[in-house]
């Protein structure tokens, strides 16, 4: 499955204040996550950025991922410290133009049953299609860097008032049993359930 013409975009500029260590490094079948990210993705987007925040943290991440360090895009914020808008706005803006499928960096499991599921809505059109609840496991357009850039200029780091600003489609999405893709791992309690019951 998967439509190389979209991009791949994964949001790792975040501070991971819950987990009280770097989330995108948390190891997991003895790949920290960020690797195991790439390697999803890339087997389904025509070429994948990831956006890191600082040049630290790209140093440290493109190490980490070993042969795909050199496979990947990394881009820096234009906006330090403004929230996860300040990252989708750095990887939308390296982006020419079409859908991105983003994700984020403490999202485990890439749900390819998702996936299908948005790219059959970019006939719509919309800025941004997601499932309710979930906007960092959605298509993003390229074009919506221009309005976050204006709303993160404004003082503006709602994320829910960025969409009610942008075309978006809101699908109607019932993953079948547990929803694997929409698991996040924002606490040490999470990873160490996660590990237990993947590995």
């Amino acid at each position: 499955m998967g439509d190389r013409r979209i991009q791949g975009l994964i949001l790792a500029g975040g501070l991971s204040t819950r987990m009280g260590t770097d989330k995108a490094l948390l190891p997991i079948a003895g790949k920290p996550l960020i690797y195991r990210l790439v390697e999803q993705l890339s087997r389904l987007t025509e070429h994948v950025t990831v956006s890191v925040g600082s040049p630290e943290r790209e140093a440290l991440y493109r190490e980490s991922l070993g042969e795909w360090g050199k496979a990947v895009s990394f881009v820096i914020d234009d906006f330090p410290e403004c929230g996860p808008l300040s990252g989708l706005h750095a990887g939308l803006s390296s982006i020419v133009d079409g859908y991105v499928f983003t994700m984020a960096c403490d999202m485990p499991e890439l749900s390819e049953e998702l996936l299908s599921v948005l790219l059959a809505h970019t006939d719509s059109e919309a800025d941004i299609i997601y499932a309710p609840g979930q906007p960092f496991h959605a298509l993003y357009h390229a074009r919506a860097a221009a309005q976050i850039e204006a709303a993160l200029k404004a003082g503006d780091y709602r994320l829910m008032g960025l969409f009610n600003r942008l075309r978006t489609v809101v699908i109607n999405w019932q993953e079948q049993g547990e929803s694997s893709g929409f698991i996040n791992l924002n606490t040490p309690a999470e990873y160490n359930k996660y590990i237990a019951e993947n590995e």
